[in-house]
């Protein structure tokens, strides 16, 4: 396995499927949203990161630094499935620091993975209301798919969930729904919770653990030699206060407060953050214990509903 870091200086036809993840993948997008308080660079050029940074969002790199953190290109036989492509187009918004680039190789499949070790990667923050967000075009023949898969850390328990552009992904008998069109010669984005990416991946399930280390982004480019795809604007981000939750509302919902309990009726699991948005405590059923916790705070979620609890 050869290690290759891939950055040179350098019409939306979706079904309506796939539709509603699709977006305008520049950076003033996101933050038009609202507040962002978290954001996990992966391929993500300064200036952007210089925006979120000034709004107030915490960033913590995910990104390739030759250390721990790379991009790894798969091999077969001892041969890369993947070579470094055109960077020379500007990338997303204009911006001129590079992008990752890549042409199919001659091995019949292709695949590569940007990879966290060492001391990992803060994922306490990731929740179901975690975003992630990704830019991709073709300098050239674009595959029909394009297989994504977002958090894949099997060393953590982690389990990703798999979606693809263009085409839904057949990987050997599995497939991959679509999230976005096919690639063109214009930068497209996806912007989906995880949430949404549960609903279209069941097993997905992502593990907020303080030291996260696997593949936190891996992609498949299909078989076919000298096609070829781009990447950019690609990280993880949270909106609203750190917790995922844009404004307190527990209506609709049966809510029961005690000194040691939350209730909630109905829930299919209840979880806790505290202010700064790590999880701190989760169940699957109606009820969550605050005993042995520290005094202060919290917010208390279940689905899309929230409430603010303080222990004493």
């Amino acid at each position: 396995m050869q290690k290759i870091t891939l950055i040179a200086a350098a019409a939306l036809t979706a079904a309506s499927a796939s539709a509603q993840y699709t977006c305008d993948p520049t950076v003033e997008t996101v933050l038009a949203k609202g507040k962002v308080s978290q954001v996990m660079p992966i391929e993500l050029d300064e200036g952007a990161v210089a925006k979120f940074e000034a709004q107030g969002a915490n960033v913590t790199s995910a990104a390739p630094n030759d250390a721990d953190n790379n991009l790894w290109v798969w091999q077969n036989a001892g041969v890369n499935t993947m070579d470094a492509g055109d960077a020379s187009y500007p990338g997303v918004g204009d911006q001129m620091d590079g992008y990752a680039s890549f042409i199919v190789g001659t091995q019949g499949w292709s695949g590569a993975g940007y990879n966290v070790a060492g001391n990992g990667v803060n994922t306490e923050w990731w929740n179901a209301d975690t975003r992630f967000h990704l830019a991709y075009m073709s300098p050239g023949t674009a595959p029909a798919s394009i297989a994504i898969i977002v958090a894949d850390g099997a060393d953590m328990g982690s389990q990703p969930a798999k979606v693809a552009l263009g085409d839904a992904f057949n990987d050997n008998g599995a497939v991959f729904p679509a999230v976005g069109p096919k690639a063109n010669d214009d930068w497209q984005g996806i912007d989906i919770s995880f949430s949404d990416l549960k609903k279209l991946f069941p097993t997905f399930d992502w593990k907020a653990v303080k030291e996260w280390k696997g593949n936190i982004l891996s992609f498949l480019g299909g078989g076919i030699a000298g096609q070829a795809f781009a990447f950019d604007a690609i990280y993880y981000y949270q909106l609203g206060d750190g917790s995922g939750i844009n404004g307190i509302s527990a209506d609709g919902a049966e809510w029961v407060v005690t000194a040691n309990t939350v209730n909630v009726a109905g829930a299919n699991g209840i979880e806790l953050y505290n202010l700064g948005g790590q999880l701190v405590k989760k169940t699957a059923g109606t009820t969550l214990g605050l005993s042995n916790l520290a005094k202060g705070v919290y917010v208390a979620k279940s689905g899309n509903q929230a409430k603010k609890i303080v222990v004493k």
